[in-house]
């Protein structure tokens, strides 16, 4: 089992828009539990000197064998507050009682800071400039639920837009089918594309049931390595090539009954092409 898995715990990349001003990045630890403790803990430390010293403290006690309060303090945040012992951390309410949250041993704390901090150095960077048009995605793990990680993201952000995204390998090829929540609810428009292993597009499915309406397009691209250029395919409703996006706008499009006069050859030599198969 997983780190973050056996904790509850994702990372996530957001977009976000300040008011009038620019679109940042924001790297945020997420917990799959009711008050989200460890997700408020670790994302409250987003540098290496802060999580070095931590783990430096861990270390320091493993070493002398036991926990000693005037040479390694506790962590107090609002909440909630870090503890040490001889073997493990406690983490704890800020409540009078002092409840306990979670007990978790050194070991694997470390392993839960280093997961953490290896996703601080991994671009986009926290904070970093993005382009106001990024779409906020996460792309879940195979062990996670996908109703669970809605969730937990419309908890934490509550009424925001973002993509949950599968990934398949197949064989050469890489599938992704993403759903899209617009305010944390399901709007019914899914894509599935298929990659080569140069990670360019091939495929792509568009499907939109949006208030009980079926709107499916499907479209291919084909990519000359010798000319470096690309076009667009279109099908038809049946699977059947129908159609290829053309760039002049006099003839947006070069249909099937004439691909043969302008590209002769194409789909005898590109048989990939001639229909709305996803896999080659």
């Amino acid at each position: 089992m997983q780190i973050l898995e056996k904790y509850k715990l994702f990372f996530v990349d957001r977009p976000f828009t300040f008011p009038g001003d620019k679109t940042v990045n924001m790297k945020t630890a997420i917990h799959r539990v009711d008050n989200d403790f460890l997700g408020y803990f670790l994302s409250r430390f987003k540098d290496d000197d802060s999580i070095d010293e931590i783990v430096s403290e861990i270390d320091f006690i493993i070493s002398e064998g036991f926990y000693d309060p005037e040479y390694c303090m506790g962590i107090y945040l609002d909440f909630p507050t870090m503890r040490y012992t001889d073997i493990s951390v406690l983490f704890e309410d800020i409540d009078p009682e002092q409840t306990l949250l979670q007990e978790i041993p050194f070991s694997d704390l470390k392993e839960l800071l280093f997961s953490w901090k290896d996703f601080l150095l991994t671009a986009p960077f926290d904070k970093a400039i993005v382009d106001k048009h990024s779409e906020f995605q996460y792309y879940l793990k195979e062990y996670e639920s996908e109703e669970e990680i809605v969730s937990a993201l419309v908890k934490t952000f509550h009424e925001v837009d973002f993509s949950l995204i599968k990934t398949e390998n197949i064989g050469g090829y890489r599938k992704e089918f993403s759903t899209a929540y617009s305010k944390g609810k399901n709007d019914e428009f899914y894509l599935t594309s298929l990659y080569d292993n140069n990670n360019r597009m091939i495929y792509e499915k568009e499907e939109n049931y949006f208030k009980g309406e079926s709107e499916v397009i499907i479209r291919k691209y084909y990519f000359d390595e010798q000319l470096q250029y690309s076009v667009e395919l279109l099908y038809d409703d049946h699977g059947a090539f129908s159609a290829i996006e053309h760039c002049n706008a006099e003839t947006p499009y070069i249909y099937a009954s004439q691909i043969d006069l302008i590209y002769p050859g194409f789909l005898s030599k590109n048989p990939y092409y001639k229909n709305s198969d996803i896999i080659p």
